[in-house]
């Protein structure tokens, strides 16, 4: 009973598949499964954006509007004093 139980105990640890039993093989595969869960949001974030880009509304451009006002656009004033052709002196 003893052999069957130490041979049995044996070929469980020489398999691959118990290596989560320790805690740097717990960590690799915990940070395996986090990359996986992360790389399939990325994925499905950047196709996400692709999909909804703003499209630009495509217009034909119309006949040109002219506006005109009557009467002068600028006019000087009478009254307003010329700008001093000289500069200041320096005290």
């Amino acid at each position: 009973m003893i052999r069957l139980f130490s041979l049995l105990l044996a070929v469980t640890f020489a398999f691959a598949g118990c290596s989560y039993m320790t805690e740097t093989g717990r960590r690799q595969h915990s940070y395996a499964r986090y990359v996986r869960k992360m790389s399939k949001g990325r994925v499905k974030q950047q196709t996400k954006f692709r999909s909804n880009k703003p499209q630009m509304p495509t217009t034909q451009p119309g006949a040109p509007i002219q506006t005109m006002e009557s009467g002068p656009q600028a006019v000087p004033r009478e009254d307003a004093q010329p700008a001093p052709t000289q500069p200041p002196e320096p005290q």
